[in-house]
């Protein structure tokens, strides 16, 4: 995935940028989720839990 050269830029439709910006940002939260999922999987084989804490003293 290469950025869009600047070249190119100028003969984009109105909109069309930010369209091409919105699908690349969902492509990367998609590839984070699965990261995610991969990380938590290793984890649990190592027997180690993730668990949210709340530092209290923010409470």
């Amino acid at each position: 995935m290469s950025p869009t050269p600047t070249s190119n830029v100028e003969a984009m439709e109105p909109g069309q940028l930010l369209s091409d910006l919105e699908r690349r940002q969902d492509d990367v939260l998609l590839q984070l989720d699965a990261l995610d999922a991969k990380l938590t999987e290793v984890l649990k084989g190592l027997g180690v839990s993730m668990e949210e804490e709340i530092d209290q003293e923010l409470l």
